[in-house]
């Protein structure tokens, strides 16, 4: 990722078998709170050290944290995964591929995600059908009566993200030099110059507003609703459109077009990777594992050594509350959860807990990253997974691009991006899971609504919120566009079978998660650093206690709502123990100095620091 490119993850973590250092002391006590990807990689990595005495808590009842996979079967027992969170890994998520190997054969095969334009892919857009794979969307319609042209839709993003040069180099020339596992240091010198002048130019610069800039009165909303249904390739990108343009960027930066499908559930690779035994190369039942809510951190004023956790112990129809102390804490749960449950961002204890604990991150000091927990802007983002029995493109009337049979479909309707996943291509008897519709933002805002109904406002009172959700999208496409094969297809899933063919996830609504994914609104990026190098505590000029703290997660990372984010900043948090235990005399070849380096672009955030800093107490 083009914001830590200085620091080189794969050499330190993938290409060296060594642990980040050898603790001394194995039962240095220390919680890891959220048991997501981050959470399972920063145990992992933990453990590898030599440090044996780590609690998990996990406010939820099954591990994964985001990562929710759930399971389709169908009457033969073939197993149908529905990804409720991530979904997808690009080619170049280095430490994703990296752990995954941990848990198997490093060249087992992963199946291509069938992103649109890499499977044959409908466009359904103001009552007409366009096809495409691997070149523009052509017409299906006769005619094309209202001169959508979308080749031209093409060309013009192209030319836009062709606009974006300095000093000579271009989005083509940066990606390929981040595609480099070594750099010189003029290659090193060139990213630095190019995305110090886009980070000051569009700090303050949403997605659309870029957009603006460039296309002046060249586009109208003809373009703007096109572009909104069809992204760049990948659909559903009107809810980006208030997003800080800077998110988007480093997307094209990363070149992160190959998507592949992971040969295990997301759930079970976290919960593998979370009870792996890294001496022993295979799970263990050793790992203290809590399913408890942490309702405050703390650090303790009775102990400057020593970090408070309060949970919430079911206790038969009551529950009580309960105290742990810890040599350290790495929190890694969604953000929203470390704000509304954990008061992280609080600069005084809430009263009940004020006697025993300080605020984690009070005082002037940290007053920014205190700010930055509130502030940064977390997306929406809900899915609706349906089981048909039946391949539907084994009908006639079935959507076909040069005879290839659709499997994605992209619309302005109610279901923006549907995909046929197909898990058993080559089986003609075998069914297919879809993912009815994946939706961001304010589109995802709508599904609550529906998911609501009372029972009264549907017209069969035994529909679930499932199925009333797949009757709306249904209606939606039946009424857009006649005839709907793929309308007709979601009818296998009839009312009898609703809670057998029908899962959902809306994320803003999920306790202790509050929302998908973190996408940083303009002038949020000062705020993400702040996160992303908490991690840096560990470095001898901040307070001794801050140094038992630290925050992990893909909110914590330039990298929100992928895995990769997350992985990285646990390599971060766990990194940070071991330097602190390094420096304590309680771990021995420590061998990750270079993660604590400064961050590559502090200038550019001098650079802005007047407009975000806080006013200091008189």
């Amino acid at each position: 990722m083009v914001d830590t490119y200085t620091y080189a993850y794969p050499q330190l973590v993938r290409d060296n078998p060594r642990s980040f250092a050898t603790v001394t002391d194995p039962n240095v006590r220390v919680a890891v709170i959220g048991a997501g990807f981050a959470g399972a990689a920063a145990v992992y990595e933990l453990r590898r050290a030599g440090i044996q005495n780590i609690t998990v808590y996990e406010a939820r009842e099954k591990l994964g944290g985001r990562a929710d996979s759930r399971y389709f079967h169908d009457n033969q027992g073939r197993r149908y995964i529905n990804e409720m969170g991530p979904m997808r890994v690009p080619e170049n998520s280095k430490l994703f591929w990296h752990y995954l190997s941990q848990l198997q054969d490093a060249d087992e095969p992963q199946l291509i995600f069938p992103n649109p334009g890499v499977v044959a892919t409908q466009i359904v857009y103001r009552g007409l059908r366009y096809t495409w794979k691997d070149e523009a969307p052509q017409p299906t319609d006769p005619e094309n009566p209202r001169h959508v042209d979308w080749e031209k839709l093409q060309q013009d993003i192209g030319r836009f993200v062709d606009s974006l040069t300095f000093n000579g180099d271009n989005v083509g020339t940066i990606a390929e030099l981040l595609q480099k596992e070594t750099l010189t240091l003029i290659e090193q010198g060139r990213i630095h110059a190019y995305w110090s002048h886009f980070l000051k130019q569009f700090d303050d610069v949403s997605f659309v507003g870029a957009l603006e800039q460039f296309f002046g009165d060249e586009w109208g909303p003809t373009e703007y609703n096109m572009f909104s249904t069809l992204g760049v390739g990948t659909g559903g990108f009107g809810p980006l459109f208030p997003v800080c343009f800077l998110e988007l960027f480093r997307l094209f930066l990363w070149d992160y077009q190959n998507e592949y499908m992971p040969s295990l559930p997301m759930a079970e690779i976290v919960e593998r990777l979370l009870t792996l035994d890294p001496a022993a190369g295979q799970s263990d039942d050793r790992l203290s594992i809590l399913t408890e809510t942490v309702d405050y951190v703390g650090l303790s004023r009775h102990n400057d050594n020593e970090v408070d956790v309060y949970s919430i112990q079911p206790q038969g129809e009551t529950n009580g509350l309960v105290h742990r102390a810890y040599d350290y804490v790495i929190v890694a749960t969604p953000l929203r959860s470390m704000q509304i449950r954990m008061n992280l961002d609080a600069e005084t204890p809430p009263r009940s807990y004020a006697e025993n604990s300080a605020p984690v991150f009070g005082g002037e000091v940290n007053n920014m990253v205190r700010e930055s927990l509130r502030i940064p802007h977390i997306m929406n983002s809900s899915k609706l997974f349906g089981f048909l029995p039946n391949k539907p493109w084994n009908e006639s009337s079935w959507p076909h691009h040069e005879g290839d049979p659709v499997k994605v479909v992209l619309t302005d309707t109610l279901a923006r991006q549907m995909y046929f996943l197909d898990p058993y291509p080559d089986d003609p008897t075998a069914g297919t899971n879809v993912l009815i519709s994946y939706n961001w933002g304010d589109d995802s805002v709508k599904i609550m609504g529906i998911q609501d109904y009372d029972r009264s406002q549907i017209i069969d009172p035994r529909s679930n919120p499932d199925y009333a959700l797949k009757l709306a999208y249904e209606f939606g496409l039946e009424t857009m566009i006649t005839p709907s094969p793929v309308a007709d297809s979601l009818k296998q899933i009839t009312l009898e079978n609703q809670n057998r063919d029908l899962t959902s996830v809306i994320w803003q609504r999920e306790p202790m998660i509050f929302g998908a994914f973190k996408l940083d609104y303009p002038k949020q990026y000062f705020y993400t650093s702040q996160m992303v190098y908490q991690y840096h505590y560990a470095n001898a000029e901040h307070p001794e206690q801050s140094k038992r703290v630290y925050i992990a997660g893909n909110n914590c990372s330039y990298q929100g709502g992928w895995i990769e984010g997350a992985l990285q900043s646990a390599v971060n948090a766990s990194a940070a123990v071991l330097k602190h235990l390094s420096d304590q005399g309680l771990a021995t070849d420590f061998r990750m100095q270079e993660l604590f380096e400064p961050n590559p672009f502090q200038n550019v955030l001098e650079d802005l620091k007047a407009q975000y800093i806080l006013p200091t107490a008189a």
